[in-house]
């Protein structure tokens, strides 16, 4: 008995091909789930495919395959080596904690060790079991079937965009389909010598099929969609216009606001720091009623991350403290931009290293670049061409973008340009976009003094005045008559933007809302209908409102968006916090400019504190208290007003107390199960032949065809299985049967090919001793 083979070319055509299909309904994963990288399932997969294709008996290629999915779990959690028994202790001791949750369904409060090892298991096993159905019996057309329908069904219901994945998935199938069909027609007539290339050629029909096909239904004419978008129709409201369903994270267009959406449980990215803060992506200055857009850009390029330096970008002349942050979006969801807490004071390090960066001064927003390039320039010009350093967001087409790009800082100036005296060449961050996986931040956060900013009085500088007040001109009066109301009592700027803070918390009745949210009639102001008609909303109702009211009474202020805070995980050995950020964290807030102070942050959503330290000052001994990010578990029902923080966590209602079972008696159940599943394994001949006996008993007696079909299969199970291509005469004579049950099966063989290639009537009196042959055939085959 050989443990190996030696697979066909058009075996291993095959295989790729069912490879590049179960991609396809693993890359929903990365955009539907928190999982970030896939390259630990696409190794699975091809490790059984290739294991199932080299090896005929599959018990025997299990401990392979655990071992690799070990070996997976191990390079992705564990720093010890591989050969040490520590790691496999504390995934023992994660698996024991895990299991009786599993039993319990609550798949969030499992590890991910657990999660990542019982998913990695159940993937190889399903693998495995795809891999025996297409390749070895070649029933792949329900699976290409069932990937597109599932593929549909993503695109159709999910925020899932599927268009190229099914046109892929086409191809692949209809390769797949073919390769099969091919290697089925070789194994029974083998083509050798020269010849053997016959069947390759013959591929090159369905190539040439598949080339036309896709190419006329590329470049064909298409009407628009007959039938109505079924999410919006799922999701549509009650009176009045309902947005459709959006998922909650974090994108850079903003122009039209509202609408419901849907929590998100993706991970973003995993962060480990000394304090825990918002983590500032981007600011916005223009309202235009429906949203916020970027008013006029100052770019600055930064070539060397390690020797940069950001001073005073956001605030100044306030107490700080540092706080140091690395951020790990190897699992997760990378961007563009660069999020940090507080205001950035240096990048000490980023993965990959070639990473490059454009400085948004006028916004403080930080986008990375891939790498940088050399550009020609005549000798007398002292300023980057147009369009020299692209618009924030724009996609990497290396076609140049509106916008100012700026002269390099003069501490930039050995890394930006070549002596411009001598050489005519300067380098700049490259066009394209990079998402980094991993970077390191030095930064710091205000400890407001109370004292000093009630002192800053408003005396604005001209610049801060023009962009950082502006409003729409069709903005109604009673936006601006209600932020005077507001604020009547206050004297100073910092009191006005306390008051219209607490107005919006907990003064004016409004309601933390994700998904019955209704969206501004055409024509009508965002922050007008949110503050008077509809009086519910989310984070972007509030800042928004927040920063249009004061900008109203003449306060400026402008829109921020990033992450909240995130959830705290563990501790790293210095101490430091181990905090897990994902979309549902996404989050905008206001910061407000005071002379002398900079831009402070501030919070109008009721279900968010400000982290923001202050120093209350102003009539007592000095003291720093710190605001604390709110830990939603330790809320009382009556400080939640209405569900407001169930919301925030994606819970609709607190969870009802239910009788459940022991885990020690869901472990014996499993113990039972595995045990009455290895004697299933260890009698399954006996159990296969009980279960077709139990299939000829009930089956008709005029159906001869059938129960021949269910004889010849008990047969195949107790002695040897028919070969591709043999006939039943061939079969019958080579099996190993005693003589009298060789003569009743030649005989029924001879009556089922006479019915079946004859197309003959079988007489009344052929078919009682047929079935009478059956009959006795079946109670003398014993396994």
């Amino acid at each position: 008995m050989s443990v190996w083979r030696r697979p066909k070319g058009m075996e291993w055509l095959a295989a790729l091909f069912l490879f590049l299909m179960l991609r396809e309904w693993l890359l929903p994963l990365s955009e539907l789930t928190d999982t970030g990288t896939l390259w630990p399932f696409y190794m699975i997969v091809a490790g059984v495919l290739l294991l199932d294709l080299v090896v005929p008996y599959r018990w025997l290629t299990f401990p392979f395959k655990l071992l690799g999915i070990l070996w997976i779990i191990h390079s992705d959690f564990f720093t010890s080596s591989f050969l040490s028994t520590e790691w496999l202790y504390n995934m023992y001791a994660s698996l024991v904690r895990d299991v009786p949750l599993a039993f319990q369904q609550d798949w969030i409060s499992m590890s991910l060790i657990s999660r990542n090892l019982l998913f990695d298991l159940m993937l190889a096993i399903l693998i495995s079991m795809v891999t025996y159905l297409v390749l070895e019996q070649r029933q792949g057309l329900w699976f290409v079937f069932l990937t597109e329908l599932y593929l549909a069904v993503l695109d159709t219901f999910l925020p899932y965009e599927a268009d190229g994945a099914i046109i892929r998935t086409l191809i692949y199938g209809f390769m797949l389909l073919a390769v099969a069909h091919l290697t089925a027609i070789s194994k029974r007539a083998p083509i050798a010598g020269k010849k053997r290339w016959t069947l390759w050629n013959t591929l090159i029909a369905p190539v040439l099929i598949l080339a036309i096909v896709v190419s006329v239904a590329y470049a064909g004419p298409k009407k628009d969609a007959v039938w109505p978008d079924p999410i919006a129709f799922l999701t549509g409201g009650e009176e009045g216009p309902v947005g459709t369903m959006k998922k909650v994270g974090y994108d850079n267009n903003d122009e039209n606001l509202g609408g419901p959406f849907q929590q998100d449980e993706a991970l973003v990215f995993v962060a480990i720091t000394n304090e825990r803060t918002y983590w500032r992506g981007d600011s916005k200055d223009i309202y235009t009623g429906r949203g916020w857009q970027k008013g006029e850009r100052e770019y600055e390029p930064i070539l060397n991350l390690q020797t940069h330096q950001w001073k005073q970008m956001l605030f100044h002349g306030t107490e700080t403290k540092e706080v140091r942050a690395t951020m790990d979006f190897s699992r997760g969801e990378p961007y563009f931009t660069m999020f940090y807490p507080g205001q950035l004071k240096k990048v000490v390090s980023i993965e990959p290293d070639n990473a490059t960066m454009v400085y948004d001064r006028a916004s403080q927003q930080v986008e990375v670049r891939a790498g940088r390039v050399d550009m020609r320039a005549p000798r007398e010009e002292a300023e980057p061409e147009e369009g020299g350093v692209p618009h924030p967001g724009e996609a990497p087409t290396g076609q140049p973008a509106s916008g100012r790009a700026v002269q390099p800082t003069e501490e930039q100036g050995e890394q930006a340009t070549e002596s411009q005296s001598t050489g005519q060449k300067r380098s700049l961050p490259s066009r394209f976009l990079l998402k980094p996986e991993k970077y390191e931040l030095e930064a710091e956060v205000p400890i407001v003094s109370e004292k000093a900013i009630m002192q800053a009085g408003s005396t604005y500088p001209i610049d801060i005045k023009q962009r950082y007040l502006q409003l729409p001109g069709e903005l109604p009066d009673r936006v601006k008559e209600l932020a005077l109301d507001v604020t009547k009592n206050a004297n100073t700027p910092y009191e006005k933007v306390r008051a219209i803070e607490n107005y919006l918390r907990t003064g004016g009745d409004y309601k933390y809302e994700t998904k019955d949210v209704p969206v501004p009639a055409p024509g009508q102001d965002f922050v007008d209908h949110f503050l008077f008609d509809s009086r519910r909303g989310y984070c972007d109702h509030f800042s928004t409102s927040m920063a249009v009211m004061l900008r109203s009474i003449g306060i400026p202020a402008r829109w921020v968006k990033g992450f909240a805070p995130g959830s705290r995980v563990g501790t790293d050995s210095n101490g430091n916090d181990v905090i897990e950020v994902r979309n549902k964290d996404a989050h905008s807030w206001v910061e407000v400019y005071f002379p002398g102070q900079g831009w402070i942050p501030f919070e109008a959503t009721s279900t968010f504190l400000s982290p923001v330290r202050i120093k209350y000052d102003l009539n007592s001994s000095e003291q720093s208290v710190t605001l604390p990010v709110p830990n939603l578990q330790e809320n009382t029902a009556a400080e939640r007003r209405n569900n407001r923080l169930d919301e925030l966590e994606g819970a609709d209602s607190p969870t009802q107390a239910s009788w459940k079972m022991p885990w020690q008696a869901k472990a014996a159940a499993l113990v039972l199960l595995a045990a009455g599943a290895y004697l299933a394994w260890r009698k399954k001949r006996v159990i296969t032949y009980w279960w077709l006996q139990r299939q000829m008993r009930s089956h008709p007696n005029e159906h001869y065809s059938d129960r021949y079909k269910l004889l010849l299969q008990m047969i195949q199970h107790l002695h040897s299985r028919r070969e591709p291509g043999e006939t039943l005469r061939e079969y019958v004579k080579r099996i190993a049967l005693t003589g009298d049950k060789r003569q009743d099966l030649q005989y029924l063989t001879h009556l089922y090919e006479r019915l079946y290639y004859g197309c003959r009537e079988m007489e009344e009196k052929a078919r009682s001793i047929a079935q009478q042959l059956i009959d006795r055939l079946t109670q003398q085959l014993k396994p």
